[in-house]
C-alpha cells in the first residue's frame, strides 16, 4: 500500500503544514520529482494550479502536471499520471470533486495507484475522498441523497476546518458518528494526518469523533 497525507487546508506559513511537506518530500530529489495536480473544479486560466506550482517550487519541485477531470479530461494522460511520484487532489467542494472521479471512472485508477505504494495528498475536499462517504458534506448542505461513497482507502471520515464549523453542524457530526457508528478524524487549519501501513501519525491537534 502506499501513503496518504490528508491536510486541513495547505499554508506554507504554519508549523503543522511545513512538518507534513517535510515528510511529504523527505528522501524524494526535487529536481527529479514530478507531481500531478487534480484540480475539484473548472480550472480553465490555471489560477489554482499555477498557486500550488508556485507552493511546491519553494520546496524545489519544479516537474508539475495539470490533470483534468473536466473540459480537459484526456484519457490518454492517465499513464502519465499513475507514473507521478505524488498525485496531489485539490482543495474546493468535496461533492464536486466526488461526482467529477466517478464520472471520469478514475476511482480504479487511484485506487491500484495507492496499491502499488503510490502516494496521495488531499487538501480539504482531497483528502475527504481518501474516507469512506461525503456524508458529512452531504448533511452540511441539507442534501438527503444516498450517501456518496468515496475512494475508501481509510476506515474513517476525514473533516477539515474543524475550526471554522458553527456548533450546529458540529452536533450533526457528533450525532452522525453515533448513529452509524462512524469514526471521524476532524483537523483545524494547519492540521492534518499521514496514513502509512494502517497506521496513522496524527500533525497538530486532531479531533477524533467516534460513534464506538
Amino acid at each position: 500500500m502506499g501513503k496518504l497525507f490528508f491536510y486541513s487546508d495547505q499554508i506554507a506559513e504554519t508549523p503543522g503544514n511545513k512538518r507534513m511537506d517535510h515528510l511529504l518530500l523527505e528522501g524524494l530529489d526535487p529536481e527529479h520529482t514530478k507531481i500531478a495536480y487534480i484540480p475539484s473544479t473548472e480550472d480553465k486560466e490555471r489560477k489554482y494550479f499555477n498557486l500550488k506550482a508556485e507552493y511546491y517550487l519553494d520546496y524545489g519541485v519544479r516537474d508539475m502536471m495539470f490533470f483534468d477531470l473536466y473540459g480537459e479530461f484526456d484519457s490518454a494522460k492517465i499513464n502519465e499520471l499513475l507514473q507521478c511520484d505524488i498525485i496531489h487532489l485539490s482543495a474546493g467542494n468535496p461533492i464536486e470533486l466526488r461526482q467529477a472521479l466517478k464520472r471520469r471512472k478514475m476511482d480504479e485508477h487511484l485506487k491500484g495507484y495507492f496499491k502499488q505504494g503510490g502516494v496521495l495528498v488531499g487538501v480539504s475536499a482531497g483528502a475527504v475522498q481518501f474516507g469512506k462517504t461525503t456524508k458529512l458534506f452531504q448533511l452540511y448542505a441539507g442534501d438527503t441523497n444516498e450517501i456518496q461513497e468515496a475512494l475508501k482507502f481509510v476506515d474513517f471520515e476525514f473533516l477539515p476546518h474543524y475550526n471554522r464549523w458553527n456548533d450546529t453542524f458540529k452536533k450533526q457530526v457528533r450525532d452522525y458518528a453515533r448513529t452509524t457508528g462512524a469514526t471521524v478524524y476532524a483537523g483545524n487549519d494547519g492540521d492534518g494526518l499521514i496514513v502509512e501501513d494502517d497506521k496513522i501519525q496524527f500533525i497538530g491537534d486532531i479531533i477524533v469523533v467516534s460513534g464506538e
